[in-house]
C-alpha cells in the first residue's frame, strides 16, 4: 500500500519537476544609452563621429560565446583611413559605470578567423584525397576476399566478407560534412563581417563585428580608435525574464 501511494505521489509531482528543470533562459538585450538614436527594421543604432569618420553601431544578437554588432562606417573626411576591426574593443562596467575587470575585450580578427578556417579546409582536402586512395584499396580487398570465399571449398567460409570500402565511405562522408560546414563558415566570415579595409573618402562599408560575451556586465563601453582619438559608445545590457 505504501509503495502504491509513493508511486502515485511521484506521478503527481513529476510534471512540476520537469517544468522546474526546463525553465526558459532570460533574453538579453544590449541597447545604446544615447537619447538620439536611429532605428532600422527594429534595430537601434547609436551614431558618433570623429574627424569626418562616422560610425553607426547597433546590437544584433548573442551567439555564445560572442556578441554580434552591426557596423555602418562612412568616410566623410578628405583622407583615406584604415579600418581594422581587431582594434575595436569594449570594457564591461557595473551599475556605477565602473570597470568590472582590468582588461579590454577586443573584437575578433576576421583575417585570423578566415586563415584558421582555410587551414582546416586544407586538412579536409588532404583527407578527401586519402579517402579516394583508401577507397580503391578497400574495394580491391573486398573483391579479393569475395573471390577467395567463392572459390573456397569450405562451406563455413561462405558468409565471410570484408567491408573495407563501405567503412572508408563512412569516414569520407563525415569529412565531406565537415568541409561543407567550413565552407559555409568561410563564406560568412568573408562576406558578412567588417574586414580590414582602406576606406577611401566618400565611401562607406557595412558588416558585423564579433566581441566576446561578458554575461555579468551591466554596461559595455565600446571604444573605436581613430588615429589618436576615440569614439566611445555606451550600451546597457538588460536581462528580460521569460515566463511560461
Amino acid at each position: 500500500m505504501q509503495t502504491r501511494n509513493l508511486l502515485f505521489a511521484l506521478f503527481a509531482i513529476s510534471p512540476f519537476l520537469f517544468q522546474s528543470c526546463s525553465a526558459p533562459k532570460s533574453l538579453i538585450k544590449v541597447e545604446p544609452t544615447q537619447e538620439s538614436t536611429k532605428w532600422l527594421y527594429g534595430q537601434e543604432f547609436a551614431k558618433d563621429s570623429v574627424s569626418g569618420i562616422i560610425y553607426e553601431v547597433g546590437f544584433d544578437r548573442i551567439v555564445e560565446p560572442n556578441y554580434l554588432f552591426d557596423f555602418d562606417i562612412t568616410n566623410r573626411s578628405n583622407l583615406e583611413i584604415l579600418i581594422d576591426p581587431k582594434d575595436f574593443y569594449y570594457q564591461p562596467l557595473n551599475d556605477s559605470l565602473q570597470p568590472m575587470v582590468d582588461e579590454y575585450f577586443h573584437a575578433s580578427d576576421p583575417e585570423e578567423e578566415i586563415l584558421n578556417i582555410e587551414k582546416k579546409l586544407s586538412i579536409t582536402e588532404a583527407r578527401r584525397k586519402s579517402h579516394i586512395a583508401l577507397s580503391l584499396v578497400g574495394l580491391g580487398v573486398d573483391i579479393a576476399a569475395a573471390a577467395i570465399t567463392v572459390s573456397d571449398n569450405n562451406p563455413h567460409n561462405d558468409y565471410l566478407r570484408t567491408d573495407l570500402f563501405n567503412a572508408v565511405q563512412i569516414g569520407n562522408m563525415a569529412n565531406e560534412f565537415e568541409a561543407v560546414d567550413l565552407n559555409e563558415l568561410h563564406e560568412s566570415w568573408s562576406q558578412s563581417t567588417i574586414r580590414k579595409t582602406t576606406l577611401e573618402p566618400g565611401y562607406s562599408m557595412k558588416g558585423k563585428v564579433f566581441f566576446p560575451f561578458f554575461p555579468n556586465a551591466k554596461y559595455l563601453q565600446l571604444v573605436i580608435p581613430i588615429d589618436d582619438q576615440n569614439i566611445e559608445i555606451l550600451f546597457q545590457q538588460k536581462y528580460i525574464p521569460v515566463k511560461r
